[in-house]
């Protein structure tokens, strides 16, 4: 139900695009974006916090369109339709729906939150030179941001986890200098080892329901890990139920992507690219930075749809793009989806400007005969949103709920689809396309690469961002002129090329930016 064929040609074309050109790299961990459902603890699981009961938390529910929100809530919950009624579907019919979960009060300049931090690094023998080197340097370089009350876990790993500091704080920060200096690199990559012994050292410290820290792991790789892919996965589910994000770093143009980027998005985190070694102090102290102004830890959104209506899809949007569920259509008659609760993990919510909020776009299907309307109205479902909030009253847990109705159209006519759900789609678009090119380019497939970063530039420009679909533009002809000349330094030019505009597009929170651009712009428009 998109409201012009232009959009919906855009938008399917571009599906269909990546739909064909899909690869399968043989894991046998969730596909990208599978639906997280809470699972019962396994043998060997990570020991997490004590449940929470109905008595921990602050709730607060209406059913309305618009802003929920209740005095004393750290958030609120706001809703915005595709179009602003519904058409009664004489055929499986889509539907989108842009969710975004933000701070209930302005922004205001926030003291600092404790962290208990933990960085998991690779010391395998890919890492050798400079890029340990760099990796040394900025654990220490953060030391010198670190307060009394901060605690850092530090494990290196290849083949096996190497400890040299488990929840120190910074008067110990002599010894574990020392201890970083004689690391040295060694051996192959093996993620899921590094991955448990450090969530296990984070674990311990989690002493029941309450928190008195942000947990945060920051994991930096160069490199593949091979055969424990879904060992990986079961790691960063039990982080998130641990209320732990993972910020995943590549380092160079080597590592999973796939991988790294699931690992995040399961978590609730984050996944970024760091093209030089040099960079990554930059990185380490920006995302500590992030974590300290943190509004809402922990966050989860889950979205029951109501009968005859179906969860196709659901897409993080902002602050940064990533697969947060998925049952991606096969074909236009033959999607699947569910009728089933489905949560998405939206992590910890900061106090900065620019990432004040969390948006998901929900892609729903509304089928004929069994999705009627009550009244003159259809309920798409209902909706939720779980958090723990580390400012209100020495922390807490907080609930935000909502029944999400719209008034049926009569008119049969379908109305323009919603500024921001119509942006969000474009930026989705233009990522999937970027991402799909980086599995080509991977592949050897350049050319068809070419085709899909071209296009997700053509999406970039139609939201609005010039700057963006200039680089895109840019990486196809990197790419292009690789093909042509057929030296491989060219191509590895392209292929970093790709790198920096995927992870541009998915972390610069292009959608709060572009909005505000497109707000100012009405503002002056004349009446």
């Amino acid at each position: 139900m998109l409201g012009t064929p232009r959009l919906r040609n855009a938008y399917d074309s571009a599906l269909a695009m990546l739909q064909a050109h899909t690869t399968h790299r043989g894991s046998s961990g969730p596909a990208s974006g599978s639906l997280y459902r809470p699972q019962p603890p396994t043998p060997g699981a990570i020991p997490l916090a004590s449940a929470r009961s109905e008595a921990d938390w602050s709730v607060y529910s209406a059913e309305a369109t618009g802003v929920v929100g209740a005095p004393g809530l750290a958030l609120a919950l706001n809703v915005i339709p595709g179009e602003p009624s519904i058409i009664a579907p004489h055929e499986s019919a889509r539907f989108y729906m842009l969710t975004e979960l933000g701070s209930a009060r302005e922004p205001a300049v926030l003291d600092p939150l404790p962290l208990d931090l933990a960085l998991l690094i690779d010391r395998s023998n890919s890492m050798r030179g400079e890029k340990i080197f760099e990796a040394k340097r900025a654990i220490k370089r953060l030391f010198t941001y670190l307060r009394p009350d901060d605690l850092v876990t530090i494990v290196f790993f290849d083949d096996h986890p190497e400890m040299v500091a488990d929840g120190v704080s910074v008067t110990g920060r002599g010894a574990v200098e020392m201890a970083i200096d004689s690391i040295f690199v060694r051996g192959s990559t093996r993620l899921s080892n590094g991955l448990e012994e450090t969530l296990q050292r984070l674990a311990a410290r989690q002493s029941g329901r309450l928190r008195s820290r942000v947990s945060s792991l920051m994991l930096l790789t160069d490199g593949l890990t091979y055969g424990d892919e879904s060992r990986c996965y079961e790691l960063a589910t039990q982080a998130r139920q641990a209320g732990v994000s993972i910020t995943a770093l590549g380092m160079g143009a080597e590592w999973n992507r796939d991988l790294l980027d699931r690992i995040a998005a399961i978590s609730g985190g984050s996944c970024n690219f760091i093209e030089h070694p040099r960079e990554t102090s930059t990185i380490f102290d920006e995302s500590v930075n992030r974590l300290r102004a943190t509004l809402a830890a922990d966050r989860r959104q889950p979205s029951t749809p109501a009968p005859g209506g179906r969860v196709a899809r659901a897409t993080r949007v902002a602050p940064e793009i990533a697969e947060a569920c998925s049952r991606p259509p096969t074909g236009r008659e033959t999607i699947e989806a569910t009728t089933e609760a489905v949560t998405v993990d939206l992590g910890a919510l900061v106090g900065r400007p620019d990432v004040e909020s969390a948006v998901v776009v929900w892609d729903m299907l509304l089928d004929a005969g069994s999705f009627v309307a009550d009244q003159g109205a259809y309920t798409l479902g209902t909706l939720s949103a779980t958090y723990w909030a580390p400012r209100q009253g020495g922390g807490r847990w907080e609930q935000l709920g909502r029944v999400v109705s719209l008034p049926m159209n009569t008119s049969g006519q379908h109305s323009v689809v919603a500024s921001d759900v119509r942006l969000a789609l474009e930026l989705i678009t233009a990522f999937r396309l970027q991402t799909s090119a980086d599995r080509l380019v991977t592949a050897g497939a350049a050319a068809e690469a070419v085709t899909h970063l071209n296009t997700s530039a053509l999406r970039l420009r139609s939201a609005g961002d010039k700057d963006m679909a200039d680089e895109a533009k840019h990486a196809a002809d990197s790419l292009s002129s690789a093909l042509s000349s057929g030296r491989s330094e060219a191509m590895g030019s392209g292929r970093i090329a790709t790198l920096r505009v995927k992870y541009d597009t998915k972390n610069l929170s292009l959608f709060h930016r572009l909005r505000r651009k497109l707000a100012a712009h009405d503002r002056k428009a004349p009446l």
